[in-house]
């Protein structure tokens, strides 16, 4: 390179830079011009990338709602055994007159209960605390007079507590129709409580996911209500009478 600067009469020192900076300025723009590409691509795949993770993400909410729904649809049937049975039992010659008739009228009121289990919204049923109106369709106003769901079947547990006594369950095992329907209504209290469990369970994870940041930030749930547990009294175990020592204890 010196000789071929030689000859062209060109200073030592000044070619040398020349030729350097030339060199430079070529690699600089190559590498400036080799990343446009990638960097879209780069930008592309992020996107897509990003799209998915919100996309399952939204599939997983409405996967948990799903589930929310179909549990309740389980958890509203075993409420209907659990108040058919408590009927069926209500006719049972072995309990007294006061108790079939407590009894038949807490399983009736459950039988005849209108509207979701749980007033959250997120069931396609009306809601308990509007009216439709006949004329133009709409919602009326509030009518505070419809007890909720919970309520009932609270009432219909606190009702099989006294009724369904250890001393009513002995005069019930003597007679074989009796034993038939009280089997029956404990089986189906049995299937309610694991019904309820299972439906709190689906309501509190879908509560968990919702509460997430992203989820929140991004409305990946949608217009849809946030799901409510089922709260209510479903505990049938006889009450506990005081013995005859413990009455005859002073106070």
């Amino acid at each position: 390179m010196t000789a071929m600067v030689e000859a062209i009469g060109l200073p030592t020192g000044t070619a040398a830079s020349s030729i350097a900076e030339s060199l430079a300025t070529s690699s600089a723009a190559s590498a400036v011009a080799v990343p446009a590409w990638s960097v879209v691509v780069l930008v592309v795949g992020l996107a897509v990338a990003i799209g998915w993770a919100l996309y399952a993400r939204a599939v997983r909410v409405d996967r948990l709602h799903r589930q929310v729904l179909g549990s309740r649809a389980t958890l509203e049937a075993q409420l209907v055994h659990r108040a058919e049975a408590a009927a069926d039992l209500a006719a049972a010659r072995a309990l007294d007159s006061a108790s079939r008739l407590l009894l038949s009228r807490a399983a009736r009121e459950a039988l005849d209960a209108e509207g979701p289990i749980v007033d959250d919204g997120l069931d396609p049923s009306p809601r308990l605390d509007t009216v439709p109106d006949s004329a133009s369709g709409v919602a009326a106003s509030p009518t505070p007079t419809v007890r909720s769901r919970a309520l009932i079947e609270s009432d219909l547990s606190r009702v099989l507590r006294t009724v369904v006594s250890d001393s009513a369950r002995r005069d019930l095992s003597e007679d074989p129709l009796s034993v038939l329907a009280l089997s029956r209504l404990d089986r189906a209290c049995s299937r309610l409580v694991l019904a309820r469990r299972f439906h709190n369970t689906h309501v509190s994870e879908a509560q968990a996911l919702r509460a997430r940041l992203l989820v929140r930030v991004c409305h990946l749930a949608g217009h849809a209500p946030m799901p409510q547990t089922f709260d209510a009294d479903d505990d049938t175990t006889p009450e506990a009478r005081p013995t005859h020592d413990d009455e005859a204890q002073p106070k």
